[in-house]
């Protein structure tokens, strides 16, 4: 067990920022009708409950209630071996232990609750979607994952500070890229200085030779690095996911001066395609190959907002957005992401 990571620190995320959030939602929630919102979470999706609530969980899954008043009600499959330690990491919810989340929060939601806003309704497990249904059956369920994204942005200040350590943590991992070799060991270099770091999480992915294939996953064999190859490095630091990329050549300096430019000037309000487009044409030799803006809306910790194949978006002011660029350079392909926070120019 990880506890040691995973406790909660009111100095990073104090309480008063966790209840300003809740507010929040139940501010959107009156606004559109809805008597409770119940979100999701396991190890995969645990994004909306860990931005309510502190709390991410490792072994099992679980759902949150968040009534139109009062306290939130948490409801999981994890035994009560472990309970203490949840609520010492969710300091906003009640806790119970029980193998029937759904049918336990249903029965919860009393007779005056007529319309229930689901995080992501349709990805709701079955089992506890049909518990909730069977418990609760006069109520109406909504689908409320654009309600919930709208509360996400703009970024508090104890999200943007969680962010830019997770950020310092993967910046300082890529660096243990250089000195090439193999890319098995070069990951497991990565990650570990990552994990000494703090994170939670890490996720490398390697592209050993850009030349042959610009796709970056896990090594799971011996794959020597080319002069020219690049590396993903996903990081969570207190349940706060950033993406960075680098690619390791000759002669990238103007590339990661340009991106640096690009992630710094993103615009609120303006079409995020048309921005990038433009911005080609301050590094010569360089062609656009793609493109993809990813965010955390929902109970995913990274989520694909927009691509170079996708319908024109904006983007809110002050919102937090994952930007990954392809390029050719003179020829040669060039991959990089970054963290940034729309508007700053700095996360």
């Amino acid at each position: 067990m990880r506890r040691g990571l995973m406790q909660w620190d009111a100095g990073e995320l104090p309480l008063a920022t966790l209840e300003s959030r809740i507010a929040r939602l139940r501010a959107a929630m009156k606004g559109a009708g809805l008597d409770a919102f119940i979100a999701y979470t396991n190890l995969v999706r645990p994004s909306a409950v860990a931005h309510l609530t502190a709390f991410t969980p490792y072994w099992s899954e679980g759902l949150l209630l968040v009534p139109a008043a009062g306290r939130l009600q948490f409801a999981t499959v994890l035994s009560n071996r472990v309970a203490d330690w949840i609520r010492s990491t969710n300091p906003v919810s009640d806790v119970v232990s029980t193998p029937r989340p759904g049918t336990w929060l249903g029965e919860r939601l009393g007779k005056d609750v007529k319309r229930v806003g689901v995080l992501e309704l349709d990805a709701m497990p079955s089992e506890l979607a049909n518990g909730l249904a069977a418990a609760a059956p006069s109520v109406e369920w909504v689908d409320a994952g654009a309600l919930f994204a709208s509360i996400r942005h703009p970024v508090d200040a104890s999200e943007r500070r969680l962010l830019a350590k997770a950020d310092a943590i993967a910046t300082a991992a890529l660096g243990q890229a250089n000195g090439g070799g193999d890319a098995g060991a070069l990951a497991g270099r990565i990650e570990q200085h990552a994990r000494l770091a703090g994170a939670e999480e890490v996720h490398i992915a390697v592209a050993p030779d850009l030349a042959a294939d610009t796709r970056l996953n896990r090594v799971s064999k011996p794959a020597p690095l080319s002069e020219r190859f690049a590396v993903r490095a996903s990081v969570a630091y207190k349940g706060s996911w950033v993406r960075r990329t680098s690619t390791f050549a000759r002669n990238t300096e103007r590339a990661e001066a340009w991106f640096g430019g690009v992630t710094r000037g993103l615009a609120a309000g303006r079409p995020l395609a048309a921005q990038l487009n433009a911005s080609i044409a301050a590094l010569p030799g360089a062609e656009m190959k793609s493109w993809m803006a990813e965010s955390c809306l929902g109970s995913y910790p990274l989520s694909a907002i927009a691509s170079h194949a996708s319908e024109e978006v904006t983007l809110a002011d002050g919102s937090f957005v994952v930007l990954t660029v392809e390029l050719s350079l003179n020829s040669a392909p060039w991959i990089g992401s970054a963290p940034l926070i729309v508007g700053a120019t700095a996360l």
